[in-house]
C-alpha cells in the first residue's frame, strides 16, 4: 500500500464526482427513518456522511466529510482494527472556518483507492467564490489563511499527509490503511458524551451499526467498540480517545511504536477492559524512549499526579525546541532522519489545542501517583 498523486490526479474537486455524487445524495435520500435502506439502492454506489466521534484538532477547523463506496463493494472488516476499502473508495474531507457569521471552505483532501491498490491524496483548495477548488501544490501553502493571535493555518505538504496517513511516512514493513477517523471505534454507536471537540450527530450520519444492517461490511463486531469508563479516573475515557484521534495514526504497533518499543495510543476495538488499551500499558509512569528524546524533555511520558514533569504535555506545548529524530539503526527504516520540532503533533497543526492541554493536565493530575 503506497500514497500516491499520479499523473492523472484530478485537477478540481469537481473532476472527482463530488459534486455529482452531492447532488444525487440530496435528492435520492429522504429525510426519514428508512433512508439507509433506500440509499443501498442508489445507482453508482453510496454516498454518505460521518463524523468520528475522536476528530482531529486542525487549528479549529470545522469539518465535513463523505465517503464514496462503488456499487456492490464492501468494506473488508475482519481484521477490526484494519479495515480494507474496495477499490474506488473515495474519501472527502473538508475544512471551514466561520468568518463574520459564514462558512469560508478553506481546502477539501482526497482519498482514492486506485486499481493497482495504491491511494490517491490529493487537497484542494476552495475559489474565492466558493463554487469549486482546484488542487493544491505539491509542496503545500505555508500561512495560507489568518487565524487570531498572529497565527495561520497552512496546506499542508504530500510529504506532510504522508506522515499521517502512512505511518509517519515509513514506507518500509508493516502496513495498514491510510484512511483515518472511518473505523470501528470511530464510528462506534456507543459515542463518548464527553469527547473533546465531539461534533453532533446529525441527520443521515451513518454509525457502525449501519454499515453492518446493511451488510457494507464483511464481519459484524462481537461487541459495541468502545474506551472503557473510570469512576476513579473520570477523564480517562476522553483524554485516550483524544490521544487516539490526535496521535495513534503514528504512535501505534505498526508506525512510531515498532522502533520506539514502547509508546503507543492506539486502542484496539475489540478491546473491552482499560488493561488493552495502549495508552494505558505504554504511557503510564513509562518512560520516553531514547530514540524520541530531546534534551529538555522530561523522562516520563505521563507521571501520574504530576503534569509538569509529564513529557506528553511537554510535546504538546512546547513550540520553540527542535531536535534530530533519527530511526535507529536496527529498525528495517533505517537510515531516516530528520530535525523536527519538539511540539507534537510536529506538522499539520500550527495552534496549540488549549482545551485538550487543560483537560489532560487534569487528568494526570488526578492521578494516583506511583
Amino acid at each position: 500500500m503506497m500514497l500516491s498523486t499520479p499523473s492523472h490526479a484530478y485537477d478540481r474537486l469537481s473532476d472527482t464526482g463530488y459534486f455529482q455524487y452531492m447532488a444525487e445524495y440530496e435528492l435520492s435520500a429522504p429525510y426519514d427513518t428508512t433512508w439507509f435502506r433506500k440509499l443501498t439502492h442508489f445507482k453508482r454506489g453510496l454516498f454518505l456522511t460521518y463524523s468520528p466521534q475522536y476528530p482531529l484538532w486542525s487549528d479549529g477547523a470545522e469539518k465535513r466529510r463523505w465517503i464514496y463506496l462503488p456499487k456492490r463493494s464492501r468494506i473488508n472488516t475482519e481484521d477490526p482494527d484494519n479495515w480494507q476499502f474496495p477499490v474506488g473508495a473515495k474519501i472527502w474531507k473538508e475544512f471551514s472556518f466561520i468568518e463574520r457569521g459564514r462558512r469560508i471552505k478553506i481546502e477539501t483532501r482526497l482519498l482514492e483507492k486506485q486499481q493497482d491498490g495504491n491511494w490517491l491524496m490529493e487537497t484542494y483548495l476552495w475559489d474565492d467564490d466558493q463554487i469549486d477548488a482546484n488542487r493544491a501544490p505539491e509542496e503545500g501553502v505555508t500561512d495560507y489563511y489568518a487565524l487570531p493571535n498572529n497565527r495561520y493555518y497552512s496546506i499542508p505538504s504530500h510529504h506532510d499527509c504522508q506522515y499521517c496517513h502512512s505511518k509517519a511516512g515509513l514506507e518500509r514493513g508493516p502496513q495498514k490503511t491510510p484512511v483515518l477517523g472511518f473505523s470501528a471505534l470511530q464510528l462506534s454507536d456507543n459515542r463518548d458524551p464527553d469527547a473533546m471537540h465531539g461534533e453532533p450527530l446529525k441527520n443521515r450520519m451513518v454509525l457502525l451499526s449501519d454499515l453492518e444492517k446493511v451488510r457494507l461490511t464483511t464481519h459484524r463486531m462481537a461487541t459495541v467498540p468502545a474506551i472503557p469508563d473510570s469512576e476513579q479516573s473520570p477523564l480517562q475515557r476522553s483524554v485516550f480517545g483524544y490521544l487516539y484521534g490526535n496521535c495513534a495514526h503514528c504512535h501505534n504497533p505498526a508506525g512510531m511504536s515498532e522502533f520506539t518499543t514502547t509508546l503507543s495510543f492506539h486502542h484496539p476495538a475489540q478491546a473491552e477492559f482499560i488493561q488493552e488499551n495502549d495508552t494505558y500499558r505504554t504511557a503510564l509512569s513509562k518512560s520516553i524512549t531514547p530514540y524520541l528524546n530531546p534534551g529538555n524533555s522530561p523522562q516520563q511520558v505521563i507521571d501520574p499526579g504530576n503534569a509538569g514533569g509529564s513529557a506528553l504535555l511537554y510535546r504538546m506545548t512546547n513550540e520553540t525546541d527542535r531536535y534530530r529524530f533519527t530511526v535507529p539503526g536496527w529498525h528495517h527504516s533505517a537510515g531516516f532522519s530528520v530535525e523536527v520540532g519538539v511540539k507534537m503533533p510536529f506538522t499539520g497543526t500550527n495552534v496549540i489545542d488549549e482545551e485538550a492541554v487543560s483537560r489532560i493536565r487534569q487528568y494526570i493530575n488526578d492521578l494516583e501517583p506511583h
